[in-house]
């Protein structure tokens, strides 16, 4: 009696095992939906073409590894060290700027003052010689200019002025810059026909303003008159006004 070579059951004559059938049965639908021999993972051997979707290394394509077998990219190199240079510097640069500053702006700040001292002070002596001009032109005109006055640019404050004044103007203006000369007041001491004393300035009681004063043996600061018809350099700020009134107590309250 025949036995199944498969599974061993014992066979009737002529019988064809159900194990044969269900084999037979699943080979068919195998080939059915791979339309043939079903396909063996893919084994990257020498010298065979790599089938689509694989890297020529063998990995699938994205395989992280992808640069299995070739040399690595460079990396990048730390720009740490630039920062760790500029910064330092960067301080350094600025204390020294610092320093600087504190010297040269001070530095810079008394040239301005002295320049605009020596400035005042130009002018003053420019008005005291147009004066002295102005008063030689009257007295060669017939007009009394001896004794003890003061000429000011505010005519309310006009002193002992032996002459017309509006004769004196004219002249006198013609010799200074009209520009200039309508930016600032003034005051001159004049005695026996001679000028001896000018003090000018942008404002009469602003102490920012500076006086320019004639004469000046120095050009750096106001000068205050003396009664002896001198000069002497003052320790502090000065106005114009209060150099009117120190001037005038002088001269016609000693």
């Amino acid at each position: 009696m025949p036995y199944c070579t498969k599974c061993g059951r014992q066979l009737q004559e002529g019988e064809v095992c159900s194990c044969t059938d269900a084999n037979t049965q699943q080979s068919a639908q195998s080939q059915n939906n791979y339309g043939s021999t079903p396909q063996q993972p893919y084994q990257n051997y020498q010298n065979q073409p790599n089938p689509q979707g694989f890297a020529p290394n063998g990995y699938p394509q994205g395989y992280p590894n992808q640069y299995y077998g070739q040399p690595m990219p460079p990396q990048k190199k730390s720009k740490a060290w630039i920062l760790a240079i500029i910064i330092p510097v960067g301080i350094v640069i600025l204390l020294i700027l610092g320093i600087l500053a504190a010297i040269l702006v001070p530095a810079m700040l008394g040239y301005t003052k002295k320049s605009k001292m020596s400035s005042e002070n130009s002018f003053a002596n420019s008005m005291g010689k147009a004066a002295n001009t102005a008063i030689i032109e009257l007295e060669e005109e017939g007009e009394k200019v001896k004794g003890k006055y003061i000429i000011c640019s505010n005519k309310n404050d006009n002193v002992a002025v032996p002459f017309d004044i509006a004769r004196f103007n004219e002249k006198f203006n013609k010799y200074l810059d009209s520009e200039k000369l309508e930016k600032h007041e003034y005051f001159i001491l004049v005695i026996d026909g001679i000028v001896q004393y000018t003090a000018v300035s942008e404002d009469w009681t602003n102490k920012k303003k500076m006086v320019g004063t004639c004469p000046a043996s120095t050009l750096d600061g106001t000068r205050i008159y003396m009664t002896n018809g001198e000069t002497s350099l003052s320790t502090d700020t000065k106005t114009l006004d209060y150099l009117y009134w120190d001037t005038y107590d002088k001269v016609f309250n000693k």
